[in-house]
């Protein structure tokens, strides 16, 4: 007999009754015909996935910057569990793919299909994660803004099995301009060749990518984001010193991935969309890379919960389970509650850009509002989370030969990618001037306003009343208030939010996960890390 419970590799699709409820009700009639390929992510994730990303955790990217006879590479050696990750993501599970599939589309679910097999593969292992995310955004940006770009590169962004590997990144960090993209310093020239990229990128992730958006200022252009222009960089078209990677960073989590620093000397590019555009343009990257950030977040919230779970399922203290113990059950349930509010509310702003791509104006304003709104708080919940998950496990879970180590190492950089909390907390104080929080409040108000269940009247209540505080609160910023009440405003909102939706989904069962978890989330915070 073993005292030390073994890790559970069942699929996490069959384990997470929550993800499954809520995945029911994101794809509706279509969720029957979805359903075999979420188990398969779902299963793979459990077991093959968590593995490699365990391997290949341990044997992190290297850079050979050259060959043997001293000539310029620039070349990223990685671990073949990494290339396997690759290939289970894009070719097998067609993470990105599957998007871009006229069906899925047709049915308007594209994004739904997609991002939900993303959440069960980053269940096992996110870092991959943050390369299939840029790879869409690439593909995404072409098709919107340059479809004769689009027509070129989005079929190889899209690879799938027997297809050569064509991956996308995003450069657009700078010593000089991190959060603040104004400040960006890469020129780019116009020659007779073509345009030139000259300047240093200084947080570069999926650093070896074959298609790159990059932000410079063409030359004589105005200061600020305004005079930023966007340009994809092949990088089979990159010259030797043209394109140096001059180091990958040594990171706490997500070590799977390189990310690298990045010198660009008249590295040929071209320009994608109006000149002037740059910043619009990759802002829409940017939005979707925060959807999925978002999307992955509730991925390691929901491992934290399967792993804490099974382990005190099966382990025995003081003559009984962990879980059977009330005090370790009072923390189950709260983090349970969590993880059905972080569902709701992420899958709410999937189907909105799925709806918005469809063209729906009002889907398309709640998407602006919500985007910010969903990557800021489960952001910074993923964190806690998987923090009180690995607890659970007591010094084991500590330990990398558990899993929640390298998965609390790997959600540190939720809250950091893609904007802090105070940027988008600030982001969301803009589009509430822009008018776009009206529809999420509406849609909100809606929701507690079709429900009549008496069980859930106190849920309906406190629903009701974050949402009028945070609208007083973003209001008033939006006019000019001082934004100081702009990180507790977003949080008001999502669980005033979150409380609508669970509060509508358990409407015909409030005895059951989504009822339980409106309840306990309308009551006051009971644990240290609840938000």
């Amino acid at each position: 007999m073993s005292h030390v419970p073994e890790t559970d590799r069942t699929s996490f699709w069959t384990r997470d009754e929550v993800l499954r409820r809520a995945a029911a009700r994101a794809l509706g009639a279509h969720f029957d015909a979805a359903e075999p390929s979420l188990a398969e992510v779902g299963a793979a994730a459990a077991d093959e996935v968590d593995l490699l990303g365990a391997e290949a955790d341990r044997t992190p990217p290297a850079l050979r910057p050259r060959d043997p006879q001293g000539r310029r590479t620039d070349e990223v050696v990685y671990h073949p569990a990494y290339r396997r990750l690759e290939d289970l993501a894009y070719r097998k599970f067609r993470l990105v793919g599957v998007k871009y599939d006229p069906e899925a589309r047709a049915q308007g679910i594209a994004h739904r299909q997609g991002f939900l097999r993303t959440l069960l593969f980053g269940m096992g292992e996110s870092g991959v994660l943050c390369p299939v995310c840029m790879t869409d955004g690439v593909a995404r940006v072409l098709e919107q803004v340059d479809p004769a770009l689009a027509r070129v590169h989005v079929p190889r962004l899209t690879f799938g099995e027997g297809d050569p590997r064509c991956t996308g990144a995003m450069f657009l960090t700078e010593k000089a301009g991190g959060s603040d993209v104004g400040a960006s310093e890469t020129v780019a020239r116009e020659t007779p060749a073509g345009w030139a990229l000259t300047g240093e990128k200084w947080f570069c992730s999926n650093v070896d990518a074959e298609r790159i958006l990059a932000l410079a200022r063409p030359e004589g252009a105005a200061a600020g984001t305004a005079g930023l222009g966007l340009f994809l960089l092949e990088r089979e078209r990159q010259g030797p010193g043209q394109f140096r990677i001059e180091r990958l960073k040594p990171k706490l989590g997500t070590r799977t991935m390189p990310t690298g620093e990045v010198t660009l000397d008249a590295a040929p590019a071209t320009l994608v969309g109006a000149i002037d555009g740059g910043f619009k343009h990759m802002a829409q990257m940017l939005n979707l890379s925060r959807l999925y950030n978002a999307v992955v977040s509730c991925g390691v919230i929901g491992r934290g919960v399967l792993e804490a779970r099974a382990y005190a399922e099966r382990r025995v203290v003081f003559g009984k389970r962990v879980i059977d113990h009330a005090l370790a059950r009072e923390a189950f349930d709260g983090l349970e509650a969590e993880y059905a509010g972080a569902l709701a509310l992420v899958l709410d702003a999937v189907q909105a850009i799925d709806e918005a791509d469809a063209g729906d104006a009002d889907a398309g304003k709640r998407l602006r509002a919500l985007t910010p709104l969903v990557k800021l708080f489960t952001g910074k919940l993923a964190v806690a989370a998987v923090s009180e998950a690995l607890e659970a496990l007591g010094g084991n879970g500590y330990i990398e030969d558990w899993p929640l180590a390298r998965v609390l190492r790997d959600a540190q950089v939720l809250p950091i990618w893609e904007g802090t909390t105070n940027v988008l907390a600030l982001d969301l104080v803009r589009v509430t001037r822009q008018g776009a929080l009206a529809p999420v409040l509406a849609r909100g108000r809606a929701l507690l306003d079709g429900s009549t269940t008496a069980g859930l009247a106190a849920a309906r209540d406190e629903g009701a009343r974050r949402l009028a505080l945070a609208e007083e609160r973003l209001t008033a910023m939006s006019q000019g208030a001082p934004p100081v009440e702009a990180r507790r405003a977003a949080t008001t909102l999502a669980r005033g939010l979150q409380l609508a939706l669970l509060v509508a989904a358990g409407e015909r069962e409030p005895d059951g996960p989504e009822g339980r978890a409106a309840r306990r989330l309308a009551a006051p915070p009971t644990t240290a890390w609840a938000l």
